[in-house]
């Protein structure tokens, strides 16, 4: 492990220096090992994998610096098979694109490298020159959903408006609201950002339709909101409060757990899981997950 890291070490000090050919010797003397290296018992097989990514993105930096655009390319595309959510994949795509001039693509490989690590500073000024060179904004930004919508106050204040209908029992009022709030997106390209907006809507819709008994509709409300967002805690936790109501405890009881490992201040999903747990006999903070 010590030879890999040295081997990492002077290629990350090679490309700062700009010496790339060097430090693509070096690279590849890392992926050798890791290859060669198969059970490194202090190394599980998915940061094997990552660390394969980070080094197929070292390697295309490297051949940008030496303007060879196509073993870039080959790079990060190599990364990106890998990890589709590498955020420097992304970026280096998307200089390959603003090289060639094909600023729409590199705008588009740019955000979504923004969308999945919105701190990659090489990325945020790859967008903002990008944009320059389309006459846009140098924030401009069509994943994120104040850039797709017209008006994003209309996104904030029909929201306010359906939660004071929900508080107020207006349950069908509210459902209503949430439809046209949907709309809003009906544009918007899918980003992490937007995924996670729709599903709070679905589960905002979800916990309507439980406060009317109809089970079946918040059922399906949740589990979009969880295809949506599998990391939500409110789908989890309102999948859990339909088996709690159906009598089906020990479903209730998993999902619930779901909820708390998720998000530990989701005061419905502790409180749900206590009272699961009760029924179970268990104590009340009992979570197999956690154990």
């Amino acid at each position: 492990m010590s030879d890999l890291n040295q081997l990492i070490t002077k290629a990350y000090e090679l490309f700062e220096s700009k010496n790339y050919a060097d430090a693509i010797i070096e690279i590849c003397g890392a992926e050798e090992t890791l290859k060669n290296n198969k059970s490194i018992p202090e190394v599980s097989d998915y940061e094997k994998e990552m660390m394969f990514v980070s080094l197929q993105n070292l390697k295309g930096f490297n051949y940008l610096g030496l303007n060879d655009l196509d073993k870039a390319k080959d790079c990060f595309e190599q990364s990106l098979k890998q990890n589709p959510e590498s955020s420097q994949a992304c970026a280096g795509l998307g200089e390959i694109y603003y090289l060639a001039n094909c600023d729409q693509e590199a705008k588009i490989m740019f955000e979504w490298a923004i969308d999945n690590n919105p701190f990659n500073i090489f990325a945020i000024a790859g967008l903002a020159k990008a944009n320059r060179s389309l006459g846009l904004p140098d924030d401009h930004d069509s994943l994120k959903i104040e850039t797709t919508l017209n008006k994003k106050e209309t996104f904030f204040k029909s929201l306010a408006s359906a939660y004071d209908l929900f508080t107020s029992k207006r349950n069908k009022e509210s459902l209503q609201k949430l439809v046209e709030i949907e709309k809003l997106f009906s544009k918007a390209v899918l980003s992490n950002d937007t995924n996670k907006k729709l599903s709070s809507i679905e589960n905002f819709k979800g916990f309507n339709f439980l406060a009317m008994q109809d089970f079946e509709n918040a059922r399906q409300c949740f589990e979009k909101a969880l295809r949506l967002n599998p990391n939500s805690s409110q789908a989890s936790a309102g999948l859990a409060e339909i088996f709690h109501l159906r009598e089906m405890e020990k479903e209730a009881k998993k999902m619930y757990e779901w909820a708390v490992k998720n998000n530990p201040e989701n005061r419905f999903a502790v409180t749900g899981l206590a009272k699961v747990n009760k029924v179970l006999q268990y104590n009340e903070t009992h979570n197999s997950l956690m154990h």
